[in-house]
């Protein structure tokens, strides 16, 4: 059952933005072995998901640290929350479940179902409220523009003159972006379908910016004059 919905949290986003991920389908791929091989083999099965669940998490918890940080942005959100709940039940679960092979499932885990299922559904709420409290912050005069689509920058090299710097993002896309700048400090974060802006000093040079969700590939560059 948890097998079943970490590899429904790594689906869920391909099948919302129409798109195919590797990385994603990489991510469930050893979900699927676990659970074929477990149809013929329960304990080695059984065994598989278990350390295959803790090490997806533990491989994840950096990433996942920031991004559940950010209910706002739905499609991320929540199927973090699915993979986060599903991968440690099913970490947790893998010994007794290993022990007790032809019992029926105890009150305790039928317990840790309940909560489980309880806490997705809170953190769906959570989400939906942060969401619909987005506001997005309109351009100013002398601002440089950017805009976020289709998890690029566009343009991907944006200029402007030393000293204070304005920068407005425009986030066309269904998923958090991010227009970080690492030297000068810069750390804007853009919800989904949202216009954010961001100003701070800048000295002559160029800085690299990067949306940090989906970098190395999602990166530009800002040149000061």
């Amino acid at each position: 059952m948890a097998a079943a919905a970490v590899i429904a949290s790594f689906l869920i986003p391909m099948l919302i933005t129409v798109s195919v991920e590797p990385f994603l389908l990489a991510m469930a791929a050893p979900f699927v072995v676990g659970l074929l091989v477990i149809r013929r083999w329960v304990r080695i099965g059984i065994v598989w998901l278990g350390v295959v669940s803790l090490a997806v998490l533990l491989f994840s918890a950096p990433f996942l640290v920031d991004a559940l940080g950010h209910p706002e942005s739905l499609v991320d959100f929540l199927p973090l929350v699915v993979f986060s709940i599903a991968s440690l039940i099913g970490a947790i679960a893998a010994v007794p479940a290993f022990r007790s092979l032809h019992d029926e499932p105890s009150d305790a885990a039928r317990t840790v179902a309940i909560v489980g299922a309880a806490a997705i559904l809170v953190a769906s709420g959570v989400a939906l409220v942060a969401f619909a409290g987005v506001e997005s912050v309109d351009a100013q005069h002398g601002d440089t523009l950017l805009v976020a689509k289709d998890l690029k920058f566009q343009p991907e090299a944006i200029e402007a003159v030393a000293g204070i710097v304005s920068v407005h993002v425009t986030n066309e896309d269904n998923t958090r972006h991010t227009f970080t700048i690492k030297e000068l400090g810069v750390d804007l974060s853009v919800p989904p379908e949202s216009e954010q802006r961001v100003t701070f000093d800048a000295e002559p040079g160029t800085y690299a910016f990067i949306c940090r969700p989906h970098a190395p590939d999602m990166s530009g560059e800002l040149v000061v004059a």
